[in-house]
């Protein structure tokens, strides 16, 4: 369920990101039936998915070593200060241990389109 701001689909000024809404007579914030839901602990996933990408526990890599402690349960995420060289160096590291990388391809086809 997506949560929008109260009047975000009346006024063109008023963002869709949520937030809470303020006012002792906001029918929101009231819970008046026929108007938009608040956020809750009953919309939560359950604590075994929750934080989780593709099934798997992300681990943020900034070395080599990193790749070392990595298992099947897990999936890499190459932190945002890693050069081009190391990234690259991480990335065949995680193809041979048959690990999963987030965010390889986004960066250097960042880097391609930067260089032109």
């Amino acid at each position: 369920m997506k949560f929008t701001k109260h009047d975000a689909g009346k006024l063109k000024r008023v963002g869709n990101s949520w937030r809470k809404p303020t006012g002792k007579k906001n029918k929101t914030k009231v819970g008046k039936k026929g108007h938009k839901k608040m956020p809750s602990k009953g919309f939560m996933s359950p604590a075994s998915k929750r934080g989780k990408i593709a099934g798997k526990i992300p681990v943020r890599i900034f070395n080599l070593k990193d790749v070392e402690k990595l298992n099947d349960a897990n999936i890499a995420v190459i932190g945002k200060a890693v050069g081009a060289l190391k990234r690259k160096l991480i990335y065949e590291k995680c193809k041979e241990k048959k690990i999963m990388v987030i965010n390889y391809a986004r960066k250097t086809e960042d880097s391609k389109k930067n260089s032109q």
